[in-house]
Protein backbone atom coordinates (compact mmCIF):
# COMPACT_ATOMS: atom_id res chain seq x y z
CA UNK A 1 0.00 0.00 0.00
CA UNK A 2 1.19 3.45 -0.79
CA UNK A 3 0.28 6.48 1.03
CA UNK A 4 0.68 10.07 -0.37
CA UNK A 5 1.18 12.41 2.73
CA UNK A 6 0.47 16.43 1.50
CA UNK A 7 -1.03 18.26 4.05
CA UNK A 8 0.12 21.29 6.44
CA UNK A 9 1.86 22.17 8.07
CA UNK A 10 4.91 21.09 6.96
CA UNK A 11 5.96 19.47 10.24
CA UNK A 12 2.87 17.34 10.59
CA UNK A 13 3.57 15.72 7.02
CA UNK A 14 7.13 15.06 7.96
CA UNK A 15 6.17 13.29 11.25
CA UNK A 16 2.84 11.62 10.15
CA UNK A 17 5.40 9.73 7.38
CA UNK A 18 7.86 8.69 9.83
CA UNK A 19 5.11 7.63 11.96
CA UNK A 20 3.68 5.49 9.27
CA UNK A 21 6.65 4.12 8.29
CA UNK A 22 7.84 3.11 12.17
CA UNK A 23 4.63 1.38 12.97
CA UNK A 24 3.22 0.14 9.56
CA UNK A 25 6.57 -0.87 8.03
CA UNK A 26 4.80 -2.51 5.06
CA UNK A 27 3.27 0.58 3.83
CA UNK A 28 5.26 3.07 1.68
CA UNK A 29 4.63 6.57 2.98
CA UNK A 30 5.71 9.42 0.83
CA UNK A 31 5.65 13.07 2.13
CA UNK A 32 5.24 16.07 -0.67
CA UNK A 33 4.67 19.28 -0.79
CA UNK A 34 0.68 20.16 -0.64
CA UNK A 35 1.30 22.44 -3.83
CA UNK A 36 2.94 19.16 -6.05
CA UNK A 37 -0.16 17.44 -4.94
CA UNK A 38 -1.73 16.36 -8.25
CA UNK A 39 1.44 15.88 -9.84
CA UNK A 40 3.06 13.62 -7.41
CA UNK A 41 -0.50 12.02 -7.31
CA UNK A 42 -0.76 11.05 -10.89
CA UNK A 43 2.99 10.00 -10.58
CA UNK A 44 2.93 7.72 -7.65
CA UNK A 45 -0.70 6.46 -7.77
CA UNK A 46 -1.51 5.83 -4.49
CA UNK A 47 -3.81 4.01 -2.70
CA UNK A 48 -4.46 6.38 0.44
CA UNK A 49 -3.67 10.28 0.39
CA UNK A 50 -3.93 12.56 3.56
CA UNK A 51 -4.09 16.00 2.51
CA UNK A 52 -6.24 19.67 3.63
CA UNK A 53 -8.33 19.31 0.68
CA UNK A 54 -8.99 16.71 -1.91
CA UNK A 55 -8.86 17.59 -6.03
CA UNK A 56 -10.00 16.45 -8.52
CA UNK A 57 -7.05 14.52 -9.51
CA UNK A 58 -7.10 12.87 -5.84
CA UNK A 59 -10.27 12.48 -6.41
CA UNK A 60 -9.38 10.26 -9.86
CA UNK A 61 -6.25 8.67 -9.03
CA UNK A 62 -6.40 7.48 -5.11
CA UNK A 63 -8.36 4.81 -4.06
CA UNK A 64 -8.99 6.96 -0.77
CA UNK A 65 -8.16 9.76 0.82
CA UNK A 66 -8.78 11.62 4.37
CA UNK A 67 -8.56 15.14 4.72
CA UNK A 68 -6.79 16.52 7.57
CA UNK A 69 -6.66 20.20 9.09
CA UNK A 70 -5.52 22.36 11.89
CA UNK A 71 -8.28 24.25 13.74
CA UNK A 72 -7.53 26.07 16.66
CA UNK A 73 -5.15 23.57 18.54
CA UNK A 74 -7.55 20.04 17.17
CA UNK A 75 -6.21 18.05 14.05
CA UNK A 76 -9.74 17.21 12.56
CA UNK A 77 -10.66 14.79 9.70
CA UNK A 78 -13.26 16.69 7.39
CA UNK A 79 -14.07 14.01 4.91
CA UNK A 80 -13.44 10.33 3.45
CA UNK A 81 -14.28 8.47 0.63
CA UNK A 82 -15.64 4.59 1.14
CA UNK A 83 -15.10 4.56 5.12
CA UNK A 84 -17.38 5.70 7.77
CA UNK A 85 -18.08 9.12 8.21
CA UNK A 86 -16.91 10.65 10.93
CA UNK A 87 -15.33 14.22 11.03
CA UNK A 88 -14.04 15.76 14.55
CA UNK A 89 -10.62 15.24 16.20
CA UNK A 90 -8.14 12.96 15.39
CA UNK A 91 -5.34 11.62 17.08
CA UNK A 92 -3.01 9.13 16.29
CA UNK A 93 -4.85 5.56 16.77
CA UNK A 94 -7.46 7.17 14.33
CA UNK A 95 -4.91 7.68 11.55
CA UNK A 96 -3.56 4.23 12.13
CA UNK A 97 -7.13 2.18 12.26
CA UNK A 98 -8.13 4.43 8.83
CA UNK A 99 -4.81 3.24 7.06
CA UNK A 100 -5.67 -0.46 8.05
CA UNK A 101 -9.32 -0.74 7.10
CA UNK A 102 -7.99 1.41 4.06
CA UNK A 103 -5.74 -1.76 3.07
CA UNK A 104 -8.63 -4.29 4.02
CA UNK A 105 -11.24 -2.00 1.84
CA UNK A 106 -8.71 -2.36 -1.27
CA UNK A 107 -7.68 -6.25 -0.03
CA UNK A 108 -4.00 -5.07 0.13
CA UNK A 109 -3.69 -6.11 3.95
CA UNK A 110 -0.15 -7.81 4.26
Amino acid sequence: MRILVANEPRSYREAFTRVFQTLRPHVESIAVDPNALDREALRLRPDLVVCRRVTPTVETVARCWLELRVEGEMLVSAGKPRMSSGGGEVDLAYLLSFIDRSEEASGRRS
